[in-house]
């Protein structure tokens, strides 16, 4: 009986020490978090040519100076109280912004889409490196950097 016991005590700790070893390394890992189930977040986004039908036409971070207009689509859940998103153009480089677009948004199912676009200047799109920032309610949510040739 205790030479059962020995083995079983033996194998238990040639089977604990490796994975504790492995558990405890300090190389690669991962991490998750769930989000706050009833705070408003963008569950999709896109930069695009056009916005047709509530959906982005012509996806892409590559516009021309010419383009009539550049559109950010924004996709939303847990929109079920009003809110005001706004986004934040910036044309390259400046520090101070080059137009502001705000909207109150709200719905019940909770899901909620809103766009925001730049119409094209007289002489066009100043070439460059272009940015817009999201906000929600004041609070920083993302920006975008796209390009203008």
């Amino acid at each position: 009986m205790t030479k059962i016991i020995l083995r079983l005590l033996l194998t238990a700790i040639i089977l604990v020490i490796p994975l504790s070893m492995i558990a405890c390394s300090n190389s690669g890992g991962s991490n998750s978090v769930e989000p706050f189930v009833d705070e408003p977040m963008i569950v999709d986004s896109a930069l695009c040519i056009n916005v047709d039908r509530d959906r982005p036409d012509g996806i892409t971070n590559a516009f021309l100076s010419t383009d009539d207009k550049i559109f950010l689509w924004v996709y939303w859940s847990h929109m079920n109280t009003s809110s005001t998103v706004k986004a934040v153009w910036y044309a390259p480089e400046s520090k101070t912004p080059y137009s502001e677009n705000s909207h109150v948004v709200s719905s019940e199912s909770g899901f909620a889409i809103t766009w925001f676009y730049l119409d094209k200047p007289v002489g066009g799109f100043t070439a460059g490196e272009w940015s817009v920032e999201i906000y929600l309610d004041g609070s920083f949510e993302r920006s975008y950097l796209f390009t203008v040739d």
